[in-house]
């Protein structure tokens, strides 16, 4: 494995089980068995190791995700609700419904989540890229939307675009109460309100 690959591997697991604060740039360099000098040599700092994990494992993946999802042949609702829970880390999801993401290892998604909000909040590139993402993510479920009222499947007084942004709002609210309240089941909850949701916009 490329040493590069191997240090931010590495660095990923150690974030996700302590936190970014928490793990020092000795343990990371110990558990890649590499070098000071080797680590300096691909990355300035445990920040920008930091920026490179986060932009290469989590949204890259995000973004993989809204691509492939273009390509899903499913309804309007099958669309939605997958994209969203793939999103969020719902696992029985990935493997039986899409099967996007087949060689992903299995991963805590509440820490991932949180290791983001962690990265958004201190860096102005994550925030950058955070934004780029919801942005992208929103044109995405706009087109599905729009797709569905086309199809005489929703509404069509329903605004896509406020729809869109209503619907990343009860998605992102929801992974906030599941970071706050871990023993929530987040599938359930997120399934519950996507339903709820379509049954207010069907036709």
């Amino acid at each position: 494995m490329d040493t590069k690959v191997r240090i931010m591997e590495t660095a990923f697991k150690l974030f996700l089980e302590k936190g970014f604060a928490d793990v020092s740039l000795n343990e990371i360099i110990r558990e890649s068995d590499i070098t000071t000098g080797g680590f300096y040599y691909h990355f300035n700092s445990k920040d920008t190791l930091l920026v490179e994990v986060i932009n290469k494992y989590i949204f890259n993946y995000f973004s993989s995700i809204i691509d492939q999802m273009r390509k899903f042949k499913g309804t309007p609702k099958e669309k939605l609700k997958a994209v969203i829970l793939l999103i969020v880390g719902d696992d029985s999801t990935i493997n039986e419904t899409t099967q996007l993401c087949e060689s992903a290892e299995k991963i805590d998604y509440r820490t991932l989540h949180l290791l983001l909000f962690e990265g958004v909040q201190k860096y102005d590139i994550i925030s950058k890229h955070y934004t780029e993402f919801y942005y992208d993510l929103h044109e995405f479920i706009k087109e599905v939307i729009d797709d569905g009222i086309a199809q005489g499947l929703i509404r069509e007084n329903i605004d896509s675009t406020e729809l869109s942004l209503n619907i990343q709002t009860i998605m992102v609210g929801t992974v906030l109460m599941w970071i706050g309240m871990p023993e929530m089941p987040l599938e359930k909850r997120m399934e519950s309100n996507i339903d709820q949701m379509w049954n207010f916009i069907k036709k």
